[in-house]
Parts: structure tokens; C-alpha cells; sequence
């Protein structure tokens, strides 16, 4: 499976990169790439039938098959199955447009997800309809607004807004799978208080950008920690000084995004509040000319803690 970052540019790339297959053979591409983006999303492993594992309880898997040649997912079920943490997720990828887009994949969204919770005896409480497509089309908004199934959660999502949830979980490698279904509930809000489809989309992307604000605020420790700490190991030293640590990370283009994204700067102090907080490094005692000096944790020493502390999590919950 290709990179996540290659998966983030495909997105918004999207008629680009359909263009090389044969028309024929578009959708099944469009299917494959939108369960691996959910995988990505949600940081679980992607199966297609072909090699699906029922025994892993937390997967994503596309209903269609990659050997010994591609095809589509079956039009019995849904395109693609995402076992979650909490919840599943059941995914519909449409390039159709227009009238198509209501009448052939509209009622078809409601039935799979109630043939999945049926079928799987989970709750449809616990269960979201995805209904992912390029474009959204106002008979579609209207039909989805008007669907009296309240126990069904049918969420429409553009591309535009995939890719951008996928890019926050890229760069919030260790956002929870609850961030995603806040997202979906917000958007499934914007459903019920939206007049028009113009004002859904707004409403929706409005949604999106505060929601990918908050979740790289609230992951901002363990991101520019780690960020912190790979810019010590890369100096090859014991002892790293601030102000080095400083001058390597405004350079990073990734750091830069996410802090552009959460409208914040650099400083000396973010960086001895993360690489405390996040137990990646020990600050030396007295300071050199008035700077503060770190010394990175050994990897054996950060992962035997973090195993404590799974264990014991885990010991919590019997």
C-alpha cells in the first residue's frame, strides 16, 4: 500500500490520478483508495477480501479483491468495512454525479449499514454510514436531511473533507479513533441545521477546520516532543542545547504546517514543556551560559516505561 502522504496527494489529485485507468475500471480504483485512506485515518491495517483476517477484531477492509487481478467490492454490501475502536463505519466511494448520485446510492447507503449491523449484531447507534463522494448533489443533501431511518447515521462526505481529516490524522499520528467520530457526529449536525446544500458544505467545512485546530492543539505535546527528540538524536550527541533544537525545527516543514495550522510559533519554552511532558528527554543541571542543555532518553529506557504503562491500563480494564 502506498505511503500515507502519497495517499493525502492522491486525494487531492483526484481526477489526475482516475485518469490513468480505463473508465471501466475507475470506481474500483476510487473504492480501493478511499478504504486506504481510512486506514490511514484511523492507523489500523488494510485488508481486501482477497486476504481479509476476521480474527484481527480492528481492521479496514475493502470489499473488493487485489489479486489476482482488482475488482470492485460486490454490490451485496458495502464498498469497505472499518472496525473502529468504539464503533464501525460503513463506506459507500461514488464518483456517480448528478441524479445518479441519489437515486442509485442513496437508499443503498441505509441498507448496507442496516444489513452490517444485522448481520454483525452491533448496534446502529454504534455504527456510521459513509457516503463519500467528489461532489455532493442537492438531491442527495435532500433525501439525507429528510431520511426518517434516525437510527441509521448516514453521513455524506466530500473528498475535500477527507483529505483534510486524513492530513490531521498524518500529522496527529496518535489522534483517537473518539476524534473521528466527534467529526462525523458535528457533521451529521450540520445535516440536521443546514437549509440548502450550499449551506451544508459551508457549514461542513467550517466544522472541519476548527475540528483539525483542536485535535493538533490537543496532540501538539506528543508531536513537537517527538520532533524535539529526533532533532536531538540527529546531532549524534548526549547533550543538545535549546537554541540547536530551536534552529533545526524552523526549518521542519512539517512542524511548520502544524503550527500554521494551530496559529503558534516556536519557543524555548514549548520546547522543554513537550520533552518533559512526553518523558523524551532529562534536562542537565546547571545551565551552559544561561541555556538550557537536554540529553534524550535512551529508546529501551522510553519503551520499558511505555509498556509499564500499557500494563497497567490494560490491568485497569481486567
Amino acid at each position: 500500500m502506498a505511503s500515507s502522504r502519497t495517499i493525502l496527494r492522491t486525494l487531492k489529485n483526484l481526477d489526475q490520478y482516475l485518469a490513468q485507468f480505463q473508465q471501466s475500471l475507475r470506481s474500483t480504483y476510487f473504492e480501493k483508495l478511499i478504504a486506504e485512506a481510512f486506514a490511514y485515518i484511523l492507523h489500523l491495517p488494510f485488508y481486501s477480501t482477497d486476504n481479509d483476517q476476521p480474527t484481527i477484531s480492528h481492521r479496514v477492509t475493502w470489499r473488493g479483491n487485489i489479486n489476482p487481478t482488482i475488482s470492485r467490492a460486490p454490490a451485496g454490501g458495502p464498498d469497505t468495512i472499518a472496525y473502529c475502536y468504539g464503533f464501525c463505519l460503513t463506506i459507500e466511494a461514488t464518483l456517480k454525479t448528478g441524479a445518479n448520485q441519489w437515486s442509485q446510492e442513496f437508499a443503498q447507503s441505509i441498507r448496507h449499514c442496516e444489513d452490517f449491523c444485522s448481520q454483525s449484531q452491533i448496534n446502529p447507534r454504534d455504527t456510521f454510514a459513509l457516503l463519500i463522494c467528489n461532489t455532493m448533489h442537492r438531491d442527495t443533501f435532500r433525501s439525507i436531511k429528510s431520511n426518517p431511518r434516525e437510527e441509521y447515521k448516514l453521513i455524506p462526505i466530500e473528498i475535500s473533507d477527507i483529505s483534510r481529516i486524513l492530513e490531521t490524522s498524518i500529522l496527529a499520528f496518535t489522534m483517537r479513533h473518539l476524534e473521528l467520530r466527534k467529526i462525523l457526529n458535528q457533521i451529521s449536525e450540520c445535516i440536521r441545521n443546514s437549509s440548502s446544500l450550499d449551506n451544508f458544505q459551508r457549514a461542513v467545512d467550517n466544522v472541519v477546520i476548527y475540528w483539525q485546530k483542536e485535535v493538533l492543539r490537543i496532540e501538539k505535546s506528543a508531536f513537537l516532543g517527538v520532533k524535539f527528540y529526533e532533532a536531538m538524536r540527529k546531532t549524534n550527541r548526549t547533550h543538545v542545547g535549546t537554541s540547536e533544537i530551536l534552529q533545526k525545527l524552523q526549518r521542519h516543514q512539517t512542524v511548520n504546517k502544524y503550527l500554521k495550522v494551530i496559529d503558534e510559533k516556536l519557543s524555548v519554552d514549548s520546547i522543554e514543556d513537550c520533552l518533559i511532558q512526553q518523558s523524551l528527554a532529562s534536562q542537565l543541571s546547571p545551565t551552559y551560559e544561561g541555556e538550557k542543555i537536554f540529553s534524550p532518553v535512551p529508546f529501551t529506557d522510553f519503551r520499558e516505561r511505555g509498556l509499564r504503562l500499557i500494563g497497567t491500563v490494560e490491568a485497569i480494564n481486567g
